[in-house]
Formats: structure tokens, C-alpha cells, sequence
């Protein structure tokens, strides 16, 4: 992966074929990885068994799968911090769950042995720093997340009543309520940002926290999506400023709600967008823009662990002499978390929200030109 900052070419490469050395043994050996760290901390705390029960140990092996995943692309992409994210997340979802922060720290611990007995290399720091890390923070992390819905933020008491809306399972409801806020005046951009946007983090916040199921979740946001798609006859009234762009979620990342959101208010904006979706293969999208060239793609990752796929995605698409020049704006969650990740994996610049994409992409457009 490509890096910032004032490194030489020589060391930057060095450093990178470490690191992605290690991460792929990390990934290649997560199974063996997983099953050394539950066997271990069974064996040397024995009222484990008694606590969690042998379904507790299945459980173990789970979330060591997890851990190694998003572990293997802090490392891959150099960014510590992307594990530090995962490890506040993982926390609180564990405690909702009964699993004791002292637990997570023998985990973490064991991992860490782990890692010193299943990986070959003269150096392993790139793969020990994103568990030095998360271990100094842990202490420090929150046993849960705030409310994404600010009792006196902007359309507040909106958001709360379409939520509650759909966790009754009235989705036709909460349809009519957005249909109503809308002829009473409330823009259409804020319905997205302070609405759908808001209310689809605090549904992954409720999940985290075991207050929803997972069939729950998945309900708020296909009534979301449903709603989203009647309302795009009002994003086509923009007029068209002749820009297109094309965006899309990587391959096996389905979560495309906050780049739909993004491509309509490109849309809004006067773009003409080429919405292709989530989980979108690499090569079959170079080959359709070698067809039809836009003048911007976007391009959206919500896990960590897809941004090698963005990184492969962006180094093919930079291979082909007629596409090398194309700007790439990306955006979703790891690129909150580290400043500098666009840049390590050659992207033209990034956007913190939909509101930033639409001026990002102006500005990258006129820098082609």
C-alpha cells in the first residue's frame, strides 16, 4: 500500500512488504491463530468453562476470527488506530453481552502471544503495535457509545419518532411521517443527513448493545432503503451540471445505505450518477468504466477489513493507461478513524460525510481538467 509522509521509496516499499506479509500470514493462519489463543486461556483459567459453558467456547472462537480480521488489516495498512476503533467497539458489544473487560484483556494478551508463535519474520512489531496500542487504550475506552440522536440536535425529535416507528415494525408509518415533514418544509437534504443517516448508526449503536436483533436491524434498514428509493423522483428534479460519476461499495461490502446517500446528493448537486451498489467486483467495474468513463468514482467502505479490496481496486484501476488518471474519491468508516488512509492506498481524496463528497468531488473535477 502506498504511504504519506517523508519516508524514502526504498524504506516505504520495505515497509509495506512486512506489512502486508504479516497480515497475510494473519489472515492465512487466523484459524490456527483462534483456536491456540481459546485452548490456551481455557487451560490456564479453567473457571472459564464454568462461566461461559462450552457454548461460550464457541463463542471465543468467533470473536477471535473477528479480532484477527480487523487485526490483519491494521496491519496491512500501517494505521494502529483501525484496530484501536475495533477494540472500543468490541468492548462495549462484549459487555452487553456478559463478557468481562478483564476477559478481553486476556484476549488481547494471548493474541499477542499468539501471533509470536504462528508468524515467521525477523521483524513482527508491524503485527504486535495494533495490540500494544488497543491495550494502553482499553482502559480508557467507553463501556458504551453515545446516542447518535442529540435530544436538541437539528430534527431531533424527527429522527426519534421515525426510529421508534420502524422498531414497532410500522414501516408504512414512518414513511408517512418523513412524507409529511417534508411538505411541512424540512428539506430534503436534512431528511437524509439528520433522519436516515442518524438513525441507521443509532440502529448498529442498538444492535452493538444487544438491545435489537440482528432481524431487527436489517428491517430499520431495508424500510430505509424502500423509502430512500421513493423519494429519488425529488433528487432527479435537480438540474444536470454535465458531471457524472460512478460509485459503488467493494466487493463483499453490502453496507451501501451512506453511499446512497452520498450518490443522491451528487445527484442533488447536479450530477449524473451511475449507482451501482454494494459488493461490487473490481475488475467487471474497470471494465464497464473502460466502456463508459465518468469523471469522478466514489467509492464507499464500511469495515476495515474491505480496504485492501479498495486498495487492489485502486492499483488495477491506476494500471490501465486510460483510467490512471481518473479521480477516486472514497469515504466510510476507517477513513474517520486515520487522516492519512486515502493517501496510503492512492486514492485522490476522501469526504467525511455527503455534504463534503459533493464539494470534494467538485474540487477533484476542476483539479482534472
Amino acid at each position: 500500500m502506498r504511504r504519506g509522509g517523508g519516508d524514502t521509496p526504498g524504506r516505504r516499499e520495505e515497509s509495506d512488504t512486512v506489512s502486508v506479509v504479516l497480515a497475510r500470514q494473519i489472515t492465512e493462519r487466523s484459524e490456527a491463530i483462534s483456536g491456540w489463543v481459546v485452548a490456551s486461556d481455557y487451560a490456564r483459567r479453567p473457571e472459564l468453562l464454568e462461566r461461559y459453558g462450552e457454548r461460550g467456547r464457541e463463542l471465543y472462537l468467533r470473536d477471535n476470527a473477528y479480532h484477527l480480521s480487523f487485526l490483519a488489516e491494521a496491519v496491512a495498512s500501517g494505521e494502529p488506530a483501525l484496530f484501536v476503533d475495533y477494540v472500543a467497539w468490541a468492548k462495549s458489544m462484549l459487555l452487553a453481552h456478559g463478557v468481562l473487560v478483564e476477559d478481553l484483556v486476556h484476549n488481547l494478551r494471548l493474541l499477542r502471544e499468539a501471533l509470536a508463535v504462528h508468524l515467521q519474520g525477523d521483524d513482527l512489531s508491524p503485527a504486535l503495535a495494533p495490540l500494544d496500542s488497543a491495550l494502553a487504550r482499553l482502559p480508557d475506552l467507553p463501556d458504551a457509545p453515545p446516542t447518535f440522536i442529540d435530544e436538541g440536535g437539528r430534527n431531533a425529535v424527527l429522527a426519534q419518532e421515525y426510529l421508534e416507528r420502524l422498531l414497532q415494525g410500522r414501516r408504512r408509518d414512518a414513511g408517512a411521517l418523513i412524507e409529511r415533514a417534508l411538505g411541512d418544509g424540512v428539506p430534503l437534504r436534512q431528511v437524509y443527513l439528520d433522519v436516515f443517516q442518524r438513525t441507521q448508526r443509532e440502529v448498529g449503536r442498538l444492535w452493538q448493545l444487544n438491545r435489537i436483533t440482528v432481524a431487527e436491524e436489517h428491517y430499520c434498514s431495508a424500510a430505509t432503503q424502500v423509502l430512500m428509493s421513493q423519494l429519488y423522483p425529488l433528487v432527479l428534479e435537480a438540474p444536470r451540471n454535465g458531471r457524472s460519476v460512478t460509485a459503488f461499495c467493494v466487493a463483499d461490502d453490502l453496507h451501501e445505505i451512506g453511499l446512497r446517500i452520498v450518490a443522491d446528493f451528487l445527484e442533488l448537486a447536479g450530477w449524473d450518477c451511475d449507482y451501482i451498489g454494494a459488493n461490487t467486483p473490481g475488475a467487471a467495474l474497470i471494465r464497464q468504466l473502460e466502456r463508459r468513463t465518468p469523471d469522478l468514482v466514489a467509492v464507499s467502505v464500511t469495515m476495515p477489513y474491505h480496504v485492501r479490496a479498495l486498495a487492489d481496486f485502486v492499483e488495477a484501476l491506476r494500471a490501465r493507461p486510460a483510467l490512471a488518471e481518473l479521480p477516486i474519491l472514497v469515504g466510510g468508516r476507517p477513513f474517520l478513524i486515520t487522516d492519512n488512509l486515502w493517501q496510503r492506498i492512492g486514492a485522490s481524496g476522501w469526504a467525511a460525510d455527503a455534504e463534503a463528497a459533493v464539494d470534494r468531488a467538485d474540487e477533484l473535477v476542476r483539479g482534472a481538467a
